[in-house]
């Protein structure tokens, strides 16, 4: 039906698209995002084993939470 429940095996979008075809879920009650997901893929599949970029965070700060704090 829709692989495995683990999170590391398929993806969101993979279970939401085998339970459409499958029968398991209707297309009139898919996400809101799903069409738009297949749409515009991202360029990298989300996967839990996907090392995580490093990227330095900036530090965001405002005049207003000087006054704030």
């Amino acid at each position: 039906m829709s692989q495995s429940r683990l999170e590391k095996i398929g993806t969101v979008f993979s279970r939401v698209t085998l339970l459409v075809k499958g029968g398991a879920m209707k297309p009139d009650d898919k996400p809101l995002w799903y069409d738009i997901y297949k749409a515009f893929p991202p360029k990298l599949e989300p996967r839990f084993d996907r090392p995580a970029p490093n990227i330095a965070i900036k530090d965001i700060f405002y005049q207003e939470d000087i006054i704030r704090a």
